[in-house]
């Protein structure tokens, strides 16, 4: 009779626990510690801050960097996410992958091809890690 007892209170801890849970909410993407996308980032290549871009973009022109950052917003279609390397900000596109809906304030860093035109530097994301 005691064992019977003993489970029905662990169904009903079970059961409180799965309705707190519900209530409040879990987010399974918080939980994870890191999330990677796209190729792997070479650990071998210098980062380059996004300020060293935008003053030469022409040099960067065609080329893969290591840039570090955080997340400043996505738009709601998922297709791009603003990516904020102290006072300068700049939109990245993800290539060859989707992005899933980013968290705002996000520490990240993206392995990206850099497309110099005459008014717009794009940075097109190979890769990306977020801690």
């Amino acid at each position: 009779m005691k064992s019977k007892c003993i489970i029905s209170r662990q169904i009903v801890w079970f059961f409180i626990l799965t309705l707190i849970l519900m209530t409040f909410g879990i987010n399974i993407t918080e939980v994870r510690a890191e999330l990677r996308l796209g190729v792997d980032i070479p650990a071998v290549e210098p980062v380059v801050s996004l300020e060293t871009v935008m003053a030469k973009p022409a040099e960067y022109e065609g080329k893969t960097i290591v840039m570090k950052g955080i997340i400043s917003g996505q738009c709601a279609a998922l297709c791009e996410f603003m990516f904020r390397d102290g006072l300068h900000t700049a939109t990245i596109y993800p290539q060859g992958f989707k992005f899933p809906k980013l968290k705002k304030g996000k520490p990240v860093t993206i392995y990206t091809l850099v497309i110099s035109g005459e008014e717009n530097v794009v940075f097109s994301a190979l890769g990306l890690k977020m801690e």
